[in-house]
């Protein structure tokens, strides 16, 4: 259960849990929404997916809380449910395979404290309001800054689906209040274009997270400075990999975290930066 396939990150996650299954010789059925998934439209597509009697469920979380019926249906079926990405507040899940979206925050700091040495103020494009992806590359983000760059100031930090024409409008309207910003910190490329923002502003440290070929495009042509590796594939190949563990009566760990390598123009091609990538010609699509 896809929390939306509208970017490469989602898509990515498909390829790398049917890569899994694959290997695995399960069988693999993805479902998502039109656009961002909302936690109703997330416990209203649980009942047609129950009504399938899978094995198990793999579930991106829309919401922290939110989701947690989707668990609550599935554990009352007696069906197990393995976390994908996101954290969920329940604690009947069988395992979760998520990134660690705080410290992804902090090396998006690192990274304009470097890019930009001599501070100034800035303005964060800071994602779902209700998704704990977002929220904690923000904060993380936000203490990174409190305790080592305080010289980094943040002006704004709108929220906003993953949708980047909304990102540019609450950036655009961020920016006409606040037009002396020197870096941009987004907590998710799709989330804002670096090749978008007004010309008055390109040049300036843009500093994301994800890596995907458009983000590459962005790093060679210096609209985006850096970024960091959300490890696309992989998340979607080990969670496929946990589920499994559980059908066969394992117990995998409760959580599984992957690590985070930050990416930049050098290191385009690199065995690291190509793992995020699914192959050319790829397409996914997802049983409404």
């Amino acid at each position: 259960m896809e929390v939306s396939l509208a970017g490469y990150y989602y898509q990515a996650n498909v390829y790398g849990a049917q890569q899994a299954a694959k290997d695995a010789g399960v069988e693999l059925t993805t479902v998502a929404g039109q656009g961002y998934a909302s936690p109703a439209l997330q416990v209203s597509q649980v009942d047609s997916v129950l009504a399938r009697n899978p094995d198990a469920i793999i579930l991106f979380p829309s919401d922290i809380n939110g989701s947690v019926p989707v668990v609550d249906k599935a554990k009352a079926k007696g069906i197990p449910v393995v976390v994908m990405s996101t954290q969920l507040a329940s604690t009947d899940t069988a395992a979760s395979v998520i990134q660690d979206d705080y410290t992804l925050g902090k090396i998006g700091a690192d990274q304009l404290a470097q890019a930009a040495p001599q501070g100034g103020e800035g303005i964060v494009i800071a994602g779902p309001a209700n998704a704990t992806w977002s929220l904690r590359r923000v904060a993380g983000f936000e203490d990174q800054l409190k305790a080592k760059y305080p010289n980094l100031k943040i002006v704004a930090s709108p929220t906003q689906p993953v949708d980047p024409a909304q990102g540019l409008k609450d950036f655009t309207n961020a920016a006409q209040a606040n037009p002396g910003i020197k870096w941009v910190y987004s907590v998710y490329y799709y989330q804002l274009l670096p090749e978008s923002i007004p010309a008055q502003f390109k040049g300036i440290p843009f500093i994301t997270t994800g890596y995907e070929p458009t983000a590459i495009k962005s790093l060679q042509n210096g609209s985006l400075t850096a970024t960091t590796s959300v490890q696309n594939v992989k998340l979607g190949y080990i969670t496929l990999a946990r589920t499994v563990s559980v059908l066969n009566g394992e117990k995998p760990p409760v959580t599984t975290c992957l690590p985070a390598p930050a990416l930049a123009k050098a290191d385009i091609g690199s065995p690291t930066a190509n793992a995020d990538l699914y192959p050319e010609g790829f397409t996914v699509s997802a049983s409404q």
